[in-house]
């Protein structure tokens, strides 16, 4: 007896198991999205049997029923809603396939490290475009990723600024792209390095960038500098300038680097001459 319980507990055990996975498999089916290209087959009946590329709006013009709405539908829905509709009026008991041939695209651009256009063969959030573009760049602002959408509507600004950061900390959810949709990373930001360095200039700013480390970037120190005269002009919000005094050579010697300064766009880097 107690074995045939086990048995049974199994069984509905399976039975769930196997549940659960089919309803997340049809939860992750891909849903047809604008631009995509789709072919509808309908066995026997060669004149309905057309490939199509799905409009702007979603919709798609086909023999006999005229506009229909494909957008949103899985491949399995829109050939079961086809059955119907072309089953009520027209034929008997239709057959009918509906088949993505070509993806819609979206395009990854900027501070991402394969930037470029990818299929969108499933459901796909910003994050995961992301990594299909192969990640953010050291230089990438990753506060203020910009969505742009593939068609304005009614003349609204359908642009949008998204904090990666809040999505990572899990503070805010996971963006879904729509087809057709360009994401851009902007570079976080340039910097300033002037003075007694090897290589002036202007550099891409990386993110938690310190003054030891962007010294290092512009070759280091020329043999007249003033190591501990190095200090950060950095101009606020309300255009007031701040002196920010960095002692390099002190940092270097004693190894703290709590005395170092992290560096924000805009920032110049000052590195005076030694007079002694």
């Amino acid at each position: 007896m107690r074995i045939k319980n086990v048995f049974i507990t199994l069984f509905v055990l399976s039975l769930s198991f196997i549940f659960n996975c089919n309803s997340l498999a049809q939860e992750r089916e891909y849903k047809i999205q604008p631009n995509d290209v789709i072919q509808i087959t309908v066995f026997g009946e060669e004149d309905l049997s057309i490939t199509a590329k799905v409009s702007q709006d979603g919709t798609i013009s086909y023999p006999l029923l005229g506009v229909i709405k494909v957008a949103g539908y899985t491949e399995r829905n829109l050939a079961k809603n086809m059955t119907e509709w072309l089953g009520e009026d027209y034929l008997v008991m239709p057959q009918v396939s509906v088949f993505v041939k070509q993806y819609s695209r979206v395009s990854v651009l900027g501070q991402v490290r394969l930037p470029g256009s990818y299929e969108i063969k499933e459901n796909l959030t910003l994050t995961q475009a992301i990594a299909l573009a192969g990640g953010f760049t050291e230089q990438a602002d990753i506060s203020a990723v910009k969505i742009i959408h593939g068609e304005p509507s009614d003349g609204e600004n359908n642009n949008k600024l998204i904090n990666v950061n809040k999505i990572i900390d899990k503070s805010a959810p996971d963006i879904e792209i729509s087809a057709n949709d360009t994401i851009v990373v902007e570079e976080y930001g340039r910097i300033s390095i002037i003075g007694q360095v090897n290589r002036p200039g202007m550099y891409a700013l990386k993110r938690d960038l310190t003054v030891v480390e962007a010294i290092g970037l512009a070759g280091g120190f020329t043999p007249t500098a003033s190591q501990n005269g190095t200090r950060i002009i950095r101009v606020e919000e309300n255009n007031k300038k701040q002196v920010i005094s960095v002692p390099v050579a002190s940092i270097i010697r004693s190894g703290d680097t709590s005395r170092d300064q992290i560096l924000q766009p805009g920032d110049t880097i000052v590195v005076p001459e030694s007079f002694f």
